[in-house]
């Protein structure tokens, strides 16, 4: 499949909150409960989020653009920049805040490339290194990471949506 990355703007909110949307129904059905996932409220707070984004240069986002079955459409996006404040957070390393892609772009190169991207950009920022959380019990998103030289560092959290507490855990990769 051919795509294109580039700097995701206010124009794109609505897609990018798509992709929020069915890359959470796809891949965390089992770990979040469906009520969560399925509810009218989880849909409107991932839009409200997306459309009410600064786009600002401190908070970054980086949306990849590929072919669907209904044309060209943005498939997946990544939100990064300097890690967020947390126990142990430095001023010095940087986070991806989050990388979705829509499922049927699972699997096609696309999500590489941009977490990738993300990387370079992180690199060329200054971050000696970088961060994300990922659900404990999230086996593909954990080996895609794994792939890509991040390494678990043991650090655990919890993440709340709805009434649901999820396990996190703590990635961590070395940019220079």
């Amino acid at each position: 499949m051919a795509f294109e990355i580039r700097a995701g703007t206010r124009d794109d909110a609505e897609a990018i909150a798509r992709v929020h949307i069915e890359s959470w129904r796809g891949g965390y059905r089992g770990m979040v409960p469906d009520e969560v996932l399925d509810s009218d409220e989880f849909e409107a707070s991932r839009r409200d989020m997306w459309t009410s984004w600064r786009f600002n240069p401190g908070q970054r986002v980086t949306v990849c653009v590929g072919a669907t079955r209904t044309g060209e459409t943005i498939i997946g996006f990544a939100a990064y920049g300097p890690e967020r404040e947390r126990v142990g957070a430095s001023p010095v390393r940087g986070e991806v805040y989050a990388c979705y892609f829509l499922p049927e772009a699972w699997g096609d190169g696309s999500a590489s490339a941009l977490i990738d991207h993300v990387d370079e950009r992180l690199r060329a920022e200054g971050f000696a290194d970088a961060v994300l959380w990922v659900m404990k019990n999230n086996p593909r998103a954990r080996a895609f990471y794994e792939k890509h030289g991040w390494k678990t560092t043991g650090r655990g959290n919890e993440y709340t949506v709805g009434d649901a507490r999820l396990p996190e855990i703590e990635y961590r990769k070395e940019l220079t």
